[in-house]
């Protein structure tokens, strides 16, 4: 390498040092200016075109991210299988329903991705994802169809603006975690949200004086195609240092002394009005619901 070539790429790294200190604070305007500068110093500057895609990610610039991750990907990694910019690519090509470059990124980085044309619907288990982790931050279990897609199966809480079976976007990089029933799962951030259920929210108070008896409404609305959560005793306040920790889920049973119920449902108004009537009418002596609101 000649004197000016090695100039040219302590320089190039120089910037790229800056970069990383500016992105880590927030600045990403700042921060892609430095990389910007790197990569027209070296072209092939591998770490500047990642940190772009990842700045691409943060303001959801789904184009810039995949051109910069291909750019990355393009060019020699130490990483060897599970490279993060063949990742991160996946991540974009989904937000962009490029399926085929999707599955050809997703198979680089070393996932088993089934065969077919248009979007991946395969298996990849169970995760909570954080919904809105810029605000409220609700964690919620989901049923993911690739590796960066998943659809809600509790019912969040309104405020969320999320409905029980939107389909999610979410992040690949775990931060925090939970545990359930002695297994841990990581937690994922929510990218965007790019399929609205159209699914109503609704609550309800419920009352009864048999714990047991919640659990059958529960069950009685999954009969009938219905979403439902005990909100009384699946949703626990934390703050947002711990919810980026490690979370021990406990199962609703260490609940059944509560006998008032703050119950979100999916669904028809119609539909889960019937299902609580005929619930009470089980035993009307010791169960009633009252409040019954769409909330979203």
């Amino acid at each position: 390498m000649s004197r000016s070539a090695r100039k040219a790429f302590e320089r190039a790294r120089e910037h790229c040092a800056k970069g990383a200190d500016l992105l880590d604070r927030g600045e990403l305007d700042a921060a892609e200016r430095e990389y910007v500068a790197a990569t027209e110093l070296i072209p092939e500057m591998r770490p500047a075109w990642f940190d772009l895609g990842l700045i691409a990610k943060r303001r959801r610039d789904w184009d810039r991210m995949f051109d910069y991750n291909a750019r990355a990907a393009s060019l020699p990694s130490e990483s060897g299988e599970e490279d993060p910019a063949w990742w991160n690519l996946g991540i974009a090509a989904t937000a962009l329903g490029r399926w085929d470059e999707a599955r050809n990124a997703w198979r680089r980085y070393g996932l088993e991705i089934p065969d077919g044309e248009g979007p991946i619907d395969a298996s990849f288990g169970m995760a909570p994802v954080r919904l809105d982790p810029g605000g409220a931050g609700e964690v919620v279990w989901c049923d993911r169809l690739d590796p960066c897609r998943a659809v809600i199966k509790n019912v969040p809480l309104p405020e969320s603006g999320h409905r029980w079976t939107d389909v999610v976007l979410h992040d690949g990089a775990p931060n925090g975690e939970r545990t359930w029933e002695g297994r841990t799962f990581p937690v994922f951030d929510e990218l965007e949200r790019v399929a609205d259920s159209g699914i109503p929210t609704l609550s309800a108070t419920v009352e009864s004086q048999d714990g047991s008896a919640i659990g059958e409404l529960l069950q009685a609305c999954i009969d009938q195609g219905l979403g439902a959560e005990d909100w009384a005793t699946s949703v626990r306040i934390i703050c947002t240092t711990c919810s980026e920790g490690s979370v021990d889920q406990r199962p609703d049973h260490e609940h059944e002394e509560v006998e008032s119920h703050s119950v979100g449902f999916a669904g028809e108004e119609a539909a889960v009005s019937s299902t609580l009537e005929t619930w009470v009418a089980r035993n009307p002596d010791t169960r009633s619901f009252s409040d019954l609101v769409v909330a979203l």
